[in-house]
């Protein structure tokens, strides 16, 4: 019976692939004719981009329960923290950022063909690692710049994938990059997907799991000192793990960070 369980899983994942390639493939190639054809970004991807990446969802099965916080903003061009999983994240934010956002990913994977040429029309946000002495600079006068535009701008804090399906540590960078921008930080928080496919799991996918996700509020960061960056980046955290925790919003912002909690 294990035999035939794997087999069946296997067959699955292929379809998974397969589907999903192929609704991004024509996501991709729409998005290039409309681009090409001089329609903003802000317009295509509410046209086809956002709505056929995020078909790779029910392509997976998946069973999407999205929450947004009562204070949330949706109007309010923001820097989204989400927690990273696995390839579907982007899909899921396509699915639930409710407007035209750029991505925030490592330089060399602009050089990818066709995924790379994509990125760089839909105007995502490189990140040159060795360019370390102006990198929070360049980052946000990208980010401003997609803030004039109209578009967010999507990251993942822990800056990897969870191996354990706990969320780590938020890496400072992203947070100094949305005061310096001007923007207002929403937690993004994911549970379930874990079940669905995660790093350990490679190229396998499960059926039939229920994935819920939480938008949480705006937290401002407008008169956010340099020395509070780190403060911010653990109130986000704590508040985005209380939802996975819970498996609802969390009663209050004013939460502490679960690693503070561990060596109090």
């Amino acid at each position: 019976m294990k035999l035939l369980g794997k087999i069946g899983q296997a067959l699955y994942s292929v379809y998974v692939w397969a589907g999903a390639f192929t609704v991004m493939g024509v996501g991709a190639l729409f998005t290039f004719i409309l681009l090409l054809l001089r329609f903003p970004y802000q317009k295509v991807h509410g046209w086809v981009t956002a709505p056929l990446f995020s078909a790779s969802l029910p392509v997976a099965t998946i069973r999407l329960r999205v929450h947004y916080h009562p204070d949330f903003k949706p109007e309010v061009r923001s820097v989204f923290g989400q927690n990273h999983i696995n390839l579907l994240d982007g899909m899921l934010a396509a699915k639930v950022i409710p407007h035209a956002f750029s991505g925030l990913m490592n330089a060399w994977q602009f050089k990818i063909p066709i995924y790379g040429w994509l990125m760089s029309l839909s105007k995502g946000i490189p990140v040159d690692k060795t360019k370390r002495d102006t990198l929070i600079e360049d980052i946000s006068a990208a980010a401003k710049n997609r803030k004039e535009i109209g578009m967010s701008v999507l990251t993942f804090p822990e800056g990897h994938r969870t191996m354990t399906g706990d969320v780590g540590q938020f890496r400072h960078g992203v947070f100094r990059m949305a005061i310096n921008a001007g923007m207002p930080f929403v937690p993004i928080a994911v549970k379930g997907l874990y079940s669905v496919n995660n790093k350990n799991m490679g190229w396998f996918f499960r059926p039939l799991q229920t994935v819920d996700v939480f938008v949480g509020p705006q937290f401002e960061t407008d008169g956010i000192a340099e020395e509070d960056v780190g403060k911010l980046a653990k109130r986000v955290r704590a508040y985005l793990v209380g939802c996975l925790e819970q498996g609802e919003f969390p009663a209050t912002t004013e939460l502490v960070d679960t690693e503070d909690r561990q060596s109090a």
